[in-house]
């Protein structure tokens, strides 16, 4: 079957009638790759050169029927020439293809700036070609673009197509880049407030689609544009915030891409890590608890020496500590011996009693092997008899900043 331009266009007259009809107008600069079978189907067989890869142009006048849906003739046409070879054709030799094809489209995400399209059409194509007479076929094409729309009226459009040659069983391909015009339908003109006066000149299409490229440009690859990146040589792998600044949560200054510690406290110190710097000290805690002579029972004044060790232990959860009990030196050494042992055995039981692990502790009796005073006299005796425990842990605390 033959498609004249004439039989395309009477197909088409009656879509224009439609009230939201758009005219568009787009002129194309071509690049077609043509069938390696082609001037051998055309020729009648045997062994011919291939077409060369050419540009060319085409022009398609169409109508928009909705934003997503138009229709459009296409006319393209490609001036090339057969590769040379070296046997049968010593030197190259002209082709010229024309194609006329009347396409539908579909725009997808048709009120975007960026709107994909698929396309589908048919018409005819017609080759002169080395040797052989003008060749005319029925072709149907198919291919997928997408529009980049600078306004409402201006738009640049990429395409590319596969070109099939129904008569013929060809395939060509085809790369299209061109501009699309589109005056505005005549309704939607009808409705349009009285022109205001034009306060400064709308940029050019060139400028337009500088603008456009800038928006999308990212040199630094961290997804912020770069119009709008205010540290435009940030590294891979950063994570930046939407000024294209790599991103500080905790503002520790140490970015999050590095950041292993990423909720610190505000005015803490941290490492090159984020993590906070700990200042390390050694605290200690002392107990001496006196009894009366010969006896084991805990005075009622020394409550308060118990309940700090009590305390040291609830705050240093790995501290064990020894509870020593010891006498003056009159009397038995071996009931001596047992009385500093139940004397040490009940200031254990009353640190039990405060909340102390007993597993933790560990009370003995020393009897009156390690005196601190002069058992000469009153007050060295009374000094010896005692009850005494130490501990010491390793303190950590957080540095602040200055």
């Amino acid at each position: 079957m033959k498609l004249t331009p004439i039989a395309i266009a009477l197909l088409l007259a009656p879509l224009a009638m439609t009230a939201q009809a758009e005219v568009t107008f787009t002129p194309f600069a071509a690049y077609q790759w043509f069938d390696t079978n082609t001037v051998e189907e055309n020729n009648g067989g045997g062994i011919q050169p291939d077409i060369e890869a050419k540009e060319g142009y085409a022009l398609a006048l169409g109508y928009r029927f909705t934003k997503a849906i138009g229709a459009e003739v296409n006319y393209g046409r490609t001036e090339s020439d057969t590769e040379t070879d070296a046997i049968l054709f010593p030197t190259s030799t002209e082709v010229r293809n024309s194609r006329l094809s009347l396409d539908g489209y579909y725009a997808f995400n048709a009120e975007s700036t960026f709107s994909p399209y698929v396309l589908l059409g048919v018409g005819q194509t017609r080759l002169k070609s080395p040797i052989a007479a003008v060749v005319e076929d029925t072709l149907v094409n198919g291919g997928i673009g997408a529009f980049w729309r600078f306004n409402e009226n201006v738009a640049l459009r990429m395409e590319a197509r596969n070109v099939h040659n129904v008569d013929a069983g060809l395939n060509d391909q085809l790369a299209l880049l061109g501009l699309e015009f589109s005056p505005g339908s005549s309704e939607s003109k009808a409705d349009e407030p009285a022109p205001q006066p034009v306060v400064e000149e709308a940029p050019a299409p060139v400028e337009q689609l500088a603008a456009a490229v800038a928006t999308v440009i990212d040199t630094d690859g961290d997804g912020v544009a770069d119009t709008l990146d205010k540290c435009a040589e940030t590294p891979a792998g950063v994570t930046v915030d939407a000024n294209g600044c790599p991103l500080d949560t905790d503002k520790d200054g140490v970015t999050d891409s590095w950041d292993k510690c990423p909720d610190t406290a505000v005015g803490a110190s941290v490492d090159a890590t984020g993590c906070y710097e700990i200042l390390k000290q050694q605290v200690a805690i002392e107990m001496n608890v006196q009894f009366a002579s010969g006896k084991a029972d805990i005075q009622g004044d020394a409550s308060a020496e118990i309940q700090k060790v009590a305390d040291f232990m609830a705050k240093y959860a790995t501290v064990n500590v020894t509870i020593e009990g010891h006498t003056d030196s009159r009397g038995n050494a071996a009931k001596n011996k047992a009385l500093s042992q139940k004397r040490a055995d009940a200031v254990k039981a009353e640190l039990v009693k405060l909340g102390v692990d007993a597993a933790r502790l560990s009370a003995v009796g020393y009897g009156a092997e390690k005196p601190v005073a002069d058992n000469a006299t009153e007050a060295g005796r009374a000094q010896n008899r005692r009850v005494v425990a130490s501990a010491k842990a390793q303190a950590e605390t957080i540095k602040m900043k200055k």
